[in-house]
């Protein structure tokens, strides 16, 4: 399937990021890289529709999660943990949604989630787009000004980018734990 959606360019891309956040657990990478390489004048134009129909697909795959989490939700609504990380999630659906964008998660999880736990839709929305744009803008301007030569460096960048969260949440954490014993 992945070598059929490669040979399709635009195609592919759309109906690889509609998928992507429902039932398509390989990286879009995959398909985005080969279509901008081969496209280099229309990466900003593969860009606004991989976004478009990602941000659609996630729709679509928190619509479902929504519907079928009803269950999980009823059956464990009253335990501790799941009210605890509900709201755990709902405090961080920006930065969990913005941090996906750099995470070897499959992206569906985070939807599904999303969607089980009934988040907040707008800022999933907002959440989603931004990931989509951060995880995929800069890999294909990378790839419109440098192509081949760029691409063993894409994955120091994700590297980098990741690391970056981390230590942003890591200091986080830390100063909210540290605001928190001197409030006692």
């Amino acid at each position: 399937m992945l070598e059929i959606l490669k040979n399709y360019g635009l195609y592919g891309i759309i109906i690889a990021s509609l998928l992507e956040a429902t039932v398509l657990p390989i990286p879009m990478e995959t398909i985005s890289i080969p279509a901008y390489l081969s496209a280099k004048e229309n990466i900003i134009y593969l860009l606004i529709i991989l976004v478009s129909f990602s941000t659609l697909g996630s729709i679509v795959g928190y619509s479902i999660w929504k519907r079928l989490g009803k269950i999980i939700r009823n059956k464990y609504r009253e335990k501790d943990m799941f009210i605890k990380i509900k709201i755990l999630y709902e405090r961080n659906i920006f930065l969990t949604l913005l941090s996906s964008a750099f995470t070897p998660i499959p992206f569906e999880a985070y939807v599904m989630v999303a969607g089980i736990l009934s988040i907040n839709f707008k800022l999933f929305l907002i959440g989603v787009v931004l990931s989509r744009i951060l995880r995929h803008f800069p890999q294909g301007l990378l790839i419109y000004f440098y192509g081949d030569k760029i691409l063993d460096n894409i994955k120091l960048y994700s590297f980098l980018i990741i690391m970056f969260i981390f230590s942003f949440n890591l200091v986080k954490y830390l100063i909210l734990k540290k605001i928190k014993a001197s409030d006692i």
